[in-house]
Parts: structure tokens; sequence; C-alpha cells
């Protein structure tokens, strides 16, 4: 079982935003963006509209500690900001590993059966007449007698 670690990324923010104007207008985002950039003048950001999350990017982990400290639940454009320094997780090795051997059959089966497969003949259906009968004789209202 791979273990799940997750580890703070401290030159990354992510700002909860209530308010939606950030995302369409773009007075409103220039000013959210100058909040930023007055800690680091080189933040940059990502916007991501259907979380209302913005991803803020600093070069320097100072900054973004200042910028968290100061901006937590603070005010902007009448709703609260929320401020968290950003996760990353890593599931087992950073790399992608290819199948076990014992298990390639699954993935890409071979184009012809082994020697000697034979195809298994199907077996012939059971039919129950007594009970198709019964059914038969049912109808609505009726009940069945035993």
């Amino acid at each position: 079982m791979h273990l799940k670690r997750m580890k703070c990324n401290p030159f990354s923010l992510i700002a909860s935003l209530g308010d939606q104007d950030v995302f369409s207008r773009t007075e409103t985002r220039e000013s959210f963006e100058a909040l930023f950039r007055s800690f680091d003048g080189a933040a940059s950001f990502q916007f991501f509209k259907s979380f209302r999350r913005v991803r803020i990017n600093f070069q320097d982990t100072v900054a973004a500690a200042e910028a968290r400290v100061r901006l937590h639940k603070s005010d902007f454009n009448g709703k609260e900001l929320r401020l968290y320094f950003a996760q990353t997780l890593h599931i087992g090795s950073p790399r992608l590993e290819p199948p076990k051997p014992d298990k390639q059959f699954l993935i890409s089966p071979p184009a012809s059966p082994p020697v000697g497969w034979e195809q298994a003949q199907d077996a012939t259906p059971v039919i129950n007449y007594d009970l198709l009968c019964a059914i038969s004789k049912l109808g609505p209202g009726n009940t069945p007698t035993p």
C-alpha cells in the first residue's frame, strides 16, 4: 500500500473567494492582484473560476507568509477572503511505473488462443414446464393454489 504524503508549498497561496467579480471584471481582478503585488511584485496568478479559487505564486516564502498573515479573513469587495498555503499530494512513487509482468496479460491479451484451447459448449437450458404452466394460468386478482 502506498502512503499519502501532503507537503505544504511555502511559495504559493490558495485564495478562497466568495466574490465572482474577480473572474469576470478586469477592474476587480486588477485590484485583487494589486493586494498581493504589494508583497511581491513578481507574483503570478492562476484563476480557477469553477472552484472559486485563485492560486498566487510568490518568489519568496517570506512574502507569501506575510501576505497570508495580513490578508487572511480580510474583507475584499464586500466578501471575506480566506488564504491557505497550497499543498501538493504525492501517492507512492513520483513516477508512474509499468505494471508487474505477471499482470500484463490483462492489458494486452494474446492475438490467438493458447495451443490446445477449445471453446466450451454451452449447456442446454433446463426448462421447468410445470412452472410455466402455473404462470400461464395466473391472471390479475388470482391467487396461486399450491
